[in-house]
């Protein structure tokens, strides 16, 4: 009985002997995974933080089905416009977009949609968009 303890322990010692070495040889362990994590594009942040433009700026989650369908339909009605995926940013950068949505939104819901001209439309609203971004092309919203 003492001799299979003795094994178990030394088979135990190995392994975590063993961990420890492949935790020093592959810097990609899970402590390192949070500094990894995909911070987005820096203009896009730039740009979501002070949005300016000539296009309509969508904040969206890539996960949102109302996020996805208001693509589709902007993509369908060929309207130009920019988006900014918030959970492809950590950290203080995601904190502070999503300060920034809830300053038109704030509720914080996706998608938040500004329209040049200030206007903002927040979902999926066909009807909004339609008019917004469709039959006021060129002018402001």
């Amino acid at each position: 009985m003492n001799s299979s303890i003795a094994i178990l322990a030394a088979v135990v010692v190995i392994a975590v002997i063993a961990v420890l070495v492949l935790k020093k040889k592959n810097p990609s362990t899970p402590s390192d995974v949070k500094d990894a994590e995909p911070q987005g594009d820096p203009a896009l942040f730039a740009l979501g933080m002070n949005p300016i433009s000539e296009k309509p700026i969508m904040y969206a989650l890539t996960t949102c089905q109302h996020c996805k369908n208001t693509r589709k339909f902007l993509d369908a009605n060929n309207v130009d416009y920019i988006v900014i995926y918030l959970d492809e940013y950590s950290g203080s950068q995601r904190s502070e977009l999503m300060e920034k949505v809830r300053t038109y939104n704030p509720r914080g819901t996706f998608p938040t949609i500004i329209v040049p001209g200030g206007k903002v439309i927040i979902g999926f609203r066909k009807q909004l968009m339609q008019e917004a971004l469709i039959h006021d092309a060129g002018t402001a919203a």
